[in-house]
Protein backbone atom coordinates (compact mmCIF):
# COMPACT_ATOMS: atom_id res chain seq x y z
CA UNK A 1 0.00 0.00 0.00
CA UNK A 2 1.01 3.65 -1.08
CA UNK A 3 1.02 6.27 1.63
CA UNK A 4 -0.44 9.32 0.36
CA UNK A 5 0.95 12.57 2.09
CA UNK A 6 -1.11 16.04 1.38
CA UNK A 7 1.63 19.01 1.92
CA UNK A 8 -0.39 21.92 2.40
CA UNK A 9 0.42 25.09 0.64
CA UNK A 10 2.60 23.41 -1.81
CA UNK A 11 2.05 23.90 -5.25
CA UNK A 12 -1.00 26.45 -4.64
CA UNK A 13 0.49 29.55 -5.54
CA UNK A 14 0.98 30.15 -8.95
CA UNK A 15 4.32 30.87 -10.70
CA UNK A 16 5.34 34.75 -10.62
CA UNK A 17 4.61 36.19 -13.89
CA UNK A 18 9.09 37.63 -14.53
CA UNK A 19 9.40 39.58 -17.26
CA UNK A 20 13.78 40.32 -17.09
CA UNK A 21 14.44 43.92 -17.02
CA UNK A 22 16.36 45.51 -19.56
CA UNK A 23 19.26 47.68 -17.16
CA UNK A 24 20.13 51.01 -18.70
CA UNK A 25 24.09 51.19 -17.61
CA UNK A 26 26.79 53.10 -18.44
CA UNK A 27 29.98 50.78 -19.24
CA UNK A 28 33.46 52.62 -18.56
CA UNK A 29 34.70 49.89 -20.78
CA UNK A 30 33.30 51.10 -24.15
CA UNK A 31 35.64 53.46 -26.59
CA UNK A 32 34.58 56.67 -24.97
CA UNK A 33 33.67 55.62 -21.62
CA UNK A 34 30.39 57.00 -21.54
CA UNK A 35 28.62 55.11 -23.86
CA UNK A 36 25.23 54.04 -22.65
CA UNK A 37 23.28 50.66 -23.78
CA UNK A 38 20.86 48.39 -22.08
CA UNK A 39 21.59 44.62 -20.75
CA UNK A 40 19.87 42.08 -18.46
CA UNK A 41 21.21 41.29 -15.43
CA UNK A 42 21.05 38.28 -12.98
CA UNK A 43 18.30 37.92 -11.32
CA UNK A 44 19.64 38.79 -6.93
CA UNK A 45 19.44 36.28 -3.29
CA UNK A 46 15.84 38.58 -2.81
CA UNK A 47 14.52 37.35 -6.25
CA UNK A 48 13.06 34.22 -4.30
CA UNK A 49 10.44 33.33 -6.71
CA UNK A 50 13.05 33.56 -9.48
CA UNK A 51 16.82 32.11 -8.26
CA UNK A 52 18.72 31.55 -11.12
CA UNK A 53 16.51 33.47 -13.59
CA UNK A 54 17.40 36.95 -15.13
CA UNK A 55 16.38 40.42 -12.93
CA UNK A 56 12.68 40.98 -12.88
CA UNK A 57 11.97 43.97 -11.01
CA UNK A 58 11.05 47.48 -12.79
CA UNK A 59 8.87 46.10 -15.59
CA UNK A 60 8.16 49.94 -16.34
CA UNK A 61 12.21 50.65 -17.14
CA UNK A 62 12.01 47.72 -19.27
CA UNK A 63 9.06 49.06 -21.27
CA UNK A 64 10.71 52.62 -21.55
CA UNK A 65 13.79 51.12 -23.12
CA UNK A 66 12.02 49.07 -25.24
CA UNK A 67 9.41 51.29 -26.33
CA UNK A 68 12.47 54.06 -27.58
CA UNK A 69 15.50 51.72 -28.67
CA UNK A 70 14.15 49.28 -30.88
CA UNK A 71 13.49 49.82 -34.14
CA UNK A 72 10.33 51.01 -35.71
CA UNK A 73 10.03 50.59 -39.42
CA UNK A 74 9.92 53.80 -41.13
CA UNK A 75 6.85 54.39 -42.91
CA UNK A 76 7.81 54.97 -47.08
CA UNK A 77 5.28 58.73 -46.61
CA UNK A 78 6.97 59.84 -43.27
CA UNK A 79 8.69 62.95 -43.91
CA UNK A 80 12.04 61.94 -42.51
CA UNK A 81 12.23 58.79 -44.36
CA UNK A 82 15.81 60.67 -46.21
CA UNK A 83 17.51 59.62 -43.11
CA UNK A 84 16.29 56.11 -43.59
CA UNK A 85 18.69 55.64 -46.96
CA UNK A 86 17.41 52.51 -48.48
CA UNK A 87 17.11 50.43 -44.85
CA UNK A 88 13.43 51.28 -43.31
CA UNK A 89 14.76 48.65 -40.35
CA UNK A 90 11.87 47.91 -38.15
CA UNK A 91 11.19 44.71 -35.52
CA UNK A 92 10.41 41.55 -36.80
CA UNK A 93 8.01 40.92 -34.50
CA UNK A 94 5.22 43.65 -35.67
CA UNK A 95 4.97 41.75 -38.58
CA UNK A 96 3.55 38.81 -36.41
CA UNK A 97 0.92 39.91 -34.12
CA UNK A 98 -0.19 43.18 -32.87
CA UNK A 99 -3.45 43.38 -32.05
CA UNK A 100 -4.64 46.96 -32.48
CA UNK A 101 -7.92 46.14 -30.27
CA UNK A 102 -6.05 45.29 -27.12
CA UNK A 103 -4.70 49.17 -27.56
CA UNK A 104 -1.09 47.56 -28.86
CA UNK A 105 1.05 49.06 -31.87
CA UNK A 106 4.52 48.39 -33.48
CA UNK A 107 7.12 48.53 -30.94
CA UNK A 108 9.85 50.97 -30.94
CA UNK A 109 10.71 54.41 -32.12
CA UNK A 110 12.19 55.94 -35.05
CA UNK A 111 14.82 57.74 -32.60
CA UNK A 112 17.07 55.26 -34.58
CA UNK A 113 16.64 57.84 -37.78
CA UNK A 114 19.06 59.91 -35.89
CA UNK A 115 22.03 58.60 -35.54
CA UNK A 116 23.71 60.19 -38.48
CA UNK A 117 21.69 63.51 -38.33
CA UNK A 118 22.87 66.95 -37.49
CA UNK A 119 22.28 68.06 -33.83
CA UNK A 120 19.99 70.87 -34.72
CA UNK A 121 16.60 72.39 -33.01
CA UNK A 122 14.22 70.57 -36.17
CA UNK A 123 15.97 67.47 -35.48
CA UNK A 124 15.44 68.32 -31.36
CA UNK A 125 11.62 68.80 -31.83
CA UNK A 126 11.86 65.33 -33.75
CA UNK A 127 13.31 63.66 -31.26
CA UNK A 128 10.90 64.83 -28.76
CA UNK A 129 7.76 64.03 -30.69
CA UNK A 130 9.05 60.72 -31.22
CA UNK A 131 9.78 59.23 -28.25
CA UNK A 132 6.58 60.64 -26.75
CA UNK A 133 4.79 58.77 -29.66
CA UNK A 134 6.67 55.49 -28.68
CA UNK A 135 5.91 55.87 -24.79
CA UNK A 136 2.06 56.49 -25.43
CA UNK A 137 0.79 52.52 -25.40
CA UNK A 138 1.53 52.99 -21.70
CA UNK A 139 -0.34 55.89 -20.98
CA UNK A 140 -2.92 54.08 -23.16
CA UNK A 141 -2.42 50.56 -21.60
CA UNK A 142 -3.06 52.79 -18.15
CA UNK A 143 0.68 51.56 -17.22
CA UNK A 144 1.02 54.83 -16.13
CA UNK A 145 -1.01 58.36 -16.10
CA UNK A 146 1.11 60.98 -17.97
CA UNK A 147 4.33 60.80 -20.04
CA UNK A 148 6.58 64.03 -20.73
CA UNK A 149 9.29 64.24 -23.04
CA UNK A 150 11.69 67.00 -23.30
CA UNK A 151 14.70 67.27 -25.43
CA UNK A 152 17.73 69.53 -25.18
CA UNK A 153 20.42 70.53 -28.08
CA UNK A 154 23.97 70.64 -26.59
CA UNK A 155 25.07 73.10 -29.28
CA UNK A 156 28.53 72.86 -28.08
CA UNK A 157 28.98 68.68 -27.67
CA UNK A 158 26.86 68.40 -31.14
CA UNK A 159 24.56 66.16 -29.06
CA UNK A 160 20.57 65.97 -28.57
CA UNK A 161 19.80 64.84 -24.67
CA UNK A 162 16.24 63.09 -23.87
CA UNK A 163 14.53 63.26 -20.60
CA UNK A 164 11.68 61.25 -20.06
CA UNK A 165 9.18 61.52 -17.12
CA UNK A 166 6.32 59.01 -16.25
CA UNK A 167 3.73 59.73 -13.59
CA UNK A 168 1.61 57.96 -12.09
CA UNK A 169 -2.28 58.29 -11.04
CA UNK A 170 -1.56 59.94 -7.52
CA UNK A 171 0.82 62.44 -9.44
CA UNK A 172 3.79 60.91 -8.38
CA UNK A 173 7.18 60.24 -10.35
CA UNK A 174 7.09 56.72 -11.30
CA UNK A 175 10.11 57.00 -13.50
CA UNK A 176 12.89 59.58 -14.52
CA UNK A 177 15.63 59.28 -17.32
CA UNK A 178 17.93 61.34 -19.00
CA UNK A 179 19.62 59.64 -21.94
CA UNK A 180 22.47 61.15 -22.86
CA UNK A 181 25.11 60.17 -26.14
CA UNK A 182 22.91 59.11 -28.12
CA UNK A 183 22.89 61.33 -31.02
CA UNK A 184 25.76 62.63 -30.79
CA UNK A 185 27.04 64.14 -34.00
CA UNK A 186 29.92 63.16 -35.71
CA UNK A 187 33.33 65.24 -36.06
Amino acid sequence: MIDIRIREAEGCSGNPYLVPDTVWLTDPSFTTGTEQGGDWALAGPDETDNRGGLQAKAGIVSAVILALFTDRRCPEDHPLRYLADSDPRGWWGDAIDVDASAAEADLGSLLWLFERAPATEDIRRWVETIAFDALSPLTQQQAVAKVVTAATLNEAQGRIELLVDLYGKDGATMYSQRFANLWGQLA
